[in-house]
């Protein structure tokens, strides 16, 4: 599985083989079944999207960087043609592109993140990194994947990091944040499982006890390395042995 990187040729490679799997299939699946969405706007809009993407990139060698507002207004429609796409693949029976599509959200996340747009759909690249996160094992992809997370858990618009619906415990910004910090845990990476922690706690101090008593459970049954086992004893200790002494 390849690691997203957010650049627009990754995108373009994706695509490149999700469109015309898609439209293939689609093809043979009975009009009542199909989306609404026609499979060519679709291509010619993606393809459009792809050439609006590569003028920024030159802009941005230039130094003539757009405005935050039109990058997150890009990356929303972006991540709405990305939808329409999941649907068709959907209706036409393509359950093994699951993880293609998957990276092509995250990637579009990307982007928004490295040139300076907000995130505003969160939902679809929550699903997308929790998808990727489950078909890893080995720590220094997990590694990897926890820097992608990262940079996109900074670009999460403000509106969303105000987290208001508190009372919804499976809202995407929560999510997102849990998620964060257990794939920083199965890096077996202190650094990143810090930098997770203190994302949590700052966010999430409801969430922090019980999350640190479960990890801890897990050092025991997954025998995790001493080093990691440290920083999950040290969040534990701070958030539950600690407060419950005051």
């Amino acid at each position: 599985m390849q690691i997203p990187t957010g650049r627009p040729a990754d995108l373009q490679s994706l695509l490149d083989t999700l469109l015309p799997a898609c439209i293939e299939a689609a093809a043979t699946v009975a009009p009542a079944a199909q989306d609404a969405t026609d499979p060519s706007t679709l291509v010619e809009a993606f393809r459009q999207l792809l050439d609006v993407m590569a003028r920024i990139e030159t802009d941005a060698r230039a130094d003539r960087m757009r405005d935050s507002g039109d990058i997150t207004e890009i990356g929303e429609y972006a991540l709405r043609l990305q939808e329409a796409l999941a649907t068709l693949a959907a209706n036409a029976g393509l359950d093994d592109r699951q993880e293609a599509l998957a990276l092509v959200s995250i990637n579009i996340a990307l982007w928004v993140a490295d040139h300076g747009g907000h995130i505003d759909t969160l939902e679809p690249v929550v699903d997308a990194l929790a998808l990727l996160a489950n078909n890893l094992r080995e720590p220094p992809r997990l590694e990897a994947l926890s820097h992608v997370i990262n940079r996109i858990v900074a670009a999460v618009s403000p509106m969303i990091r105000q987290d208001l619906e508190k009372v919804n415990p499976g809202r995407p910004w929560r999510v997102l944040l849990l998620n964060q910090s257990i794939i920083a845990t199965r890096s077996h990476n202190p650094e990143l499982m810090e930098q997770a922690f203190a994302v949590l706690t700052g966010n999430l101090p409801e969430d922090a006890a019980r999350f640190f008593t479960e990890g801890m459970q897990q050092m025991d049954a997954l025998d995790y390395p001493e080093q990691v086992r440290k920083v999950m004893e040290k969040y534990h200790r701070q958030w539950t042995v600690n407060r419950a002494l005051h």
